[in-house]
């Protein structure tokens, strides 16, 4: 089973969790979280075991963000969460910073960039890390909690 040759394969990265997820309730069957350093080394055991990567996105947690990664496998239904969590050093998130996957998963570098782009978090090594949606002298991140938001009602 897919399932118990990734948990296996994470096993040795020394990750936060790696456990069952419940893929009635959430869509997943392993729930991953790591940090984002360690990323590359979780995204080559992905591809080693067969799997793609599905998206990648980010979320605004106001203090910090978690970048979400999805993998699945087309040879067997089993999709993988993978929860890496930044912080924030700035309001306007100037300091976030993770590795890139792209070296690993070559179409993580349109993911990577529209997250750059939306959110403003930074991938290093990233090989054309750009604004992919929105003007290059564009000075702000509209998914970040505080855009547009009213002093003191964001």
């Amino acid at each position: 089973m897919l399932k118990d040759k990734l948990k296996t394969a994470l096993a040795s990265l020394n990750l936060a969790q790696v456990s069952d997820g419940d893929y009635a309730r959430t869509g997943y069957h392993l729930e991953v979280a790591a940090g984002p350093g360690q990323m590359p080394a979780v995204a080559q055991a992905m591809l080693d075991q067969g799997c793609f990567l599905e998206s990648l996105t980010a979320v605004d947690l106001r203090e910090s963000f978690t970048l979400v990664y999805h993998f699945a496998n087309f040879a067997e239904l089993c999709r993988t969460v993978v929860h890496a969590s930044l912080t924030k050093e700035t309001k306007e998130a100037k300091g976030a910073q993770a590795p890139t996957i792209s070296r690993v998963y070559p179409g993580a570098d349109w993911y990577e960039r529209e997250v750059y782009d939306l959110f403003g978090i930074k991938f290093a090594g990233h090989p054309n890390l750009k604004r992919l949606l929105l003007p290059e002298d564009a000075d702000f991140h509209p998914l970040l909690k505080d855009f547009g938001a009213e002093p003191g009602n964001d």
